[in-house]
Order: C-alpha cells, then sequence, then structure tokens
C-alpha cells in the first residue's frame, strides 16, 4: 500500500490590503511588506486586474466557460510503474513536470527520453523521511519540494527498466529542470484533520484545469483495478486493498459531454484502461474516488521566505486570539505579541497593522488598526494586547480576510519576519463574509484555523505554504 495517505489541512488565502485616513508614513511601510508578501505568492501587481481578480480561492466564485480541457496532446506516452510503488514520483514528475514543461516551451515535445521526467531520478531525491524503504509508496510534498530544491533530470540520463529499480542507498542526479511552486487546491473530508473537504467539487478541480495538468491522489476499488474500454467509470466498491489502494495519478482534463475528468495512469498502455488512461465521471469523482489534488507551475515564487530573514538576535512574533463582534460594526481583536529575543522590546519601536483585504479584489482594503498599546515586553514574554475597531462604513458587501501585520519592514531588525504576519480566515480557511457591515464567520477558536504548518511553530511559511499551507499527520 503506498505511504502517502497523510492527512491534510489547507486554506487559501490571497492578501492585498486598502487603506482608511492613516497617515501616509503607515501606509507606504504596509505597502512595503504587502507587495514583499505578494512576491513570495507568486503575485506581480504590476500585471495583476486587481480590480477583478479571479480565482478558485471561494470555489463556488469560479466561472467556467470551457466545456472540454484537454493537456494530453502535451503529455508524455502512458508509462509503466512496473510491480514498484512509486506512483507520486510517476505522477508528478513524469507526468505533471513533463506536461509543464512542454506547455510552458522548455521542451517543443515528450515524445522522446532527452523530454521526459524521470520518475526514478526524483525517487532518489525525496528525502528518505518522505517515503518509505523498498520502493513501496511516498508522500506528495515531499516530492513536489524534492522537484523545486533539487530539479529532476530526465529519462535519458536516469532512465527507467521495468523491474529493475535500485529502491534505495541511491542518491538522486536532479539538474537545473526544477519545479517553481505547488500547492494543494482540494482534499476530501476524510483526509482532512478536522473531518471537512476543501475545493473538493467539479468546478473547482476545473478551474485549475485550466491551467495545466493537476496531480491526484485516488482510493480505488476493484472496478477501476479491472477496467478496460473507454466508457466513463461511475461508481466503485472500497474493497480492494492491494498495493494501488491509494494511488497517485496526472488528472489531464474533463470534458462536459462525458461528464468525466481524464485521468493518466502509470501501468503502461496495453493491458488496462483506456489505452492506459481513464475516463472518471464527475460526482464519483468528488464524492470517491479522489482525496486530494495538487496544482503546480514552473514559474517559481520571485521571493524566498529566506528573504525575511537577518542574522538579527531580535525576533518578535503575533498571534490573533479572538476577534469578536461588540456592536454591529464594532469589533474587538484579541492578540498576542512573543518576545523570542534576549533584550526588552518596546511595541513603540515598530508599527502593528490590521488589515481587512477583500477576496479577489485587490482594491478594497482597509487598515482597521495601525499602531498597538505602548508596551515593553521583556525578553522571552508573552503579552495579550486588544484593540477594537470599527468596520469601515465604505466596505462593501462580500468575502474578506484579515491580516496582522507587525513590524513590516523590519525596524527592529528582526531576525525571522516570517512569524510576524498573522492571518485570520473563517472556518476550513474560507473567507469570512461582511453583510451591511457586519463581519460574520470568524471562528471562536481562531487556533484552529492557523495551526497549519507544524505543532512547532505555527507561522514557519515556506514560498507556496503561504498561500496553502500544510499540516501533514501521518498515520
Amino acid at each position: 500500500m503506498n505511504k502517502f495517505r497523510s492527512k491534510i489541512f489547507a486554506f487559501l488565502l490571497i492578501p492585498c490590503i486598502t487603506f482608511t485616513s492613516c497617515d501616509d508614513e503607515t501606509i507606504e511601510t504596509v505597502l512595503n511588506v504587502v507587495d514583499e508578501i505578494l512576491n513570495i505568492f507568486g503575485f506581480n501587481m504590476e500585471n495583476e486586474d486587481v480590480e477583478d481578480q479571479e480565482t478558485a480561492d471561494d470555489e463556488s466564485d469560479a466561472v467556467i466557460t470551457d466545456t472540454k480541457v484537454s493537456w494530453e496532446a502535451k503529455c508524455p506516452p502512458i508509462g509503466n510503474q512496473g510491480s514498484y510503488g512509486t506512483c507520486v514520483a510517476w505522477a508528478t514528475a513524469y507526468g505533471m513536470k513533463t506536461t509543464l514543461n512542454v506547455i510552458d516551451g522548455t521542451w517543443s515535445s515528450a515524445s522522446s527520453a532527452s523530454h521526459q521526467c524521470s520518475p526514478i531520478d526524483l525517487w532518489h531525491l525525496i528525502p528518505t523521511s518522505g517515503k518509505s524503504t523498498k520502493c513501496n509508496g511516498s508522500n506528495f510534498e515531499p516530492a513536489l519540494q524534492a522537484m523545486i530544491d533539487n530539479g529532476v533530470a530526465t529519462m535519458s540520463e536516469v532512465p527507467f527498466t521495468q523491474n529493475k529499480m535500485t529502491c534505495d542507498n541511491v542518491t538522486g542526479k536532479g539538474s537545473s529542470n526544477k519545479l517553481g511552486q505547488f500547492r494543494i487546491v482540494a482534499y476530501s473530508a476524510e483526509m482532512s484533520n478536522n473531518g471537512k473537504a476543501y475545493g473538493m467539487n467539479v468546478t473547482n478541480i476545473k478551474y485549475y484545469l485550466k491551467e495545466g495538468p493537476l496531480v491526484i491522489g485516488a482510493q480505488l476499488g476493484n472496478r477501476f483495478m479491472n477496467w478496460k474500454g473507454s466508457n466513463v467509470i461511475t461508481y466503485d466498491d472500497k474493497t480492494y486493498n492491494g498495493q494501488h489502494a491509494y494511488h497517485a495519478m496526472t488528472l489531464v482534463g474533463y470534458d462536459d459531454s462525458k461528464n468525466a475528468f481524464r485521468v493518466r495512469n502509470s501501468w503502461g498502455a496495453d493491458d488496462w484502461g483506456d489505452n492506459g488512461s481513464i475516463w472518471v465521471d464527475y460526482d464519483f469523482f468528488v464524492k470517491q474516488f479522489c482525496f486530494g489534488v495538487w496544482s503546480a507551475s514552473n514559474k517559481a515564487a520571485s521571493t524566498s521566505s529566506a528573504s525575511l530573514k537577518s542574522a538579527s538576535a531580535k525576533d518578535i512574533k503575533v498571534a490573533v486570539l479572538s476577534d469578536v463582534a461588540e456592536t454591529s460594526t464594532l469589533r474587538t481583536v484579541t492578540y498576542t505579541i512573543t518576545n523570542n529575543s534576549s533584550s526588552a522590546i518596546s511595541t513603540d519601536n515598530y508599527p502593528i497593522s490590521y488589515i481587512l483585504f477583500k477576496a479577489k479584489h485587490f482594491a478594497e482594503r482597509y487598515i482597521v488598526m495601525d499602531k498597538a498599546e505602548s508596551k515593553t515586553i521583556k525578553a522571552g514574554e508573552t503579552v495579550t494586547l486588544s484593540h477594537s475597531y470599527e468596520i469601515p462604513a465604505e466596505a462593501s458587501d462580500g468575502k474578506y480576510f484579515l491580516a496582522l501585520i507587525a513590524d513590516p519592514t523590519n525596524e527592529i531588525g528582526d531576525r525571522n519576519r516570517d512569524d510576524n504576519f498573522f492571518y485570520v480566515t473563517s472556518e476550513n480557511g474560507l473567507p469570512l463574509l461582511m453583510l451591511q457591515n457586519t463581519l460574520s464567520g470568524v471562528p471562536q477558536n481562531i487556533s484552529e484555523v492557523r495551526s497549519l504548518v507544524c505543532a512547532s511553530n505555527k507561522n514557519a511559511y515556506r514560498n507556496t505554504e503561504i498561500e496553502a499551507s500544510l499540516r501533514k499527520a501521518k498515520k
């Protein structure tokens, strides 16, 4: 059985901000850090349509007009992983990364081994913590991250001879052929740590397929294992318990006339499916078949979180504890500031801003707090502060996020500004709802929303994890 059944919890966040009547210096201060955050997210403000930013962060808002999308002409020939549990490497490297290279023009086609990414090289590049021994399976994120960190060699450089693969004690070759970024865009309720699905609906998945192929994790049944022909599979059992009970494949398109997604497998083109691929019914796909969907791009975020670090001994960390309504328009945010330094630091030495910004509309954003209470925080101390604010009268109805940002331009020389940003969303990371200047959907326990990356540092963002933060809880 493949070892990538990790529990997943993620939220999508598109932070951008606009302003109320703050002084020019404060506005400029916050704008500077917003630009830096957006760069990490991979957004280029000069090229973004900020008046109508279309994303699938709230999948019900995505508008799909194409009735058919297919990337199969850009894909490599159907591969065959043989008897090994290397499906994640085949789906991510051979399937997705190869196709992305053809789509963006890096390679003219994927017909030759010199223009195909080697799943075997990627297998050896995946850290041991992200895979099992003896080629029995691996996790998705370590495989995708390995291609960001190390690239992946081609099939001509690291070929695969079926059933003659060396699984362990081999160092991957890697190359300059690197992946830029990845994110999880959907997962099932069964695989989340809070029992709630995210983005697992047809519209959301179609949205991301418009940009390129996706990688999926699927729970397979006996009908799938024995599938033949080009018909659409519409149902299956859950009794299959063999090696491929949980399996990774490449999602390459959809067709409304078939009411189905197109999935490419790595079991060869002769003895299974429709020459190695399969059509999966929309409803069956989102309700039972698929448990996770990942997208990726060759385009890297223009800034890494490493650029937010310095050699300074000073470090502060912020966290929102609650944001509650006092009246229909008046709210109180309670937050903590932790001084992880070896000496005291006063809040007078740096600005703190709390920002309300509208999902998908960069131009509508408001600073609702631009200065914290004056407080000297001792080394190692955590203080709790509160601030009352009003929902701006000009804020239109819609969906919003909140962001607390401390010392955005690094006035104190913070050694790690990754934990200077704290985002508030509704349950499951969806936007907060604003209706008639009343904000709803703020969770009672915000720590549940923010426990996203790791238990030791809930704000430890890393590149695309800012946009789709992940916490893995392996079985």
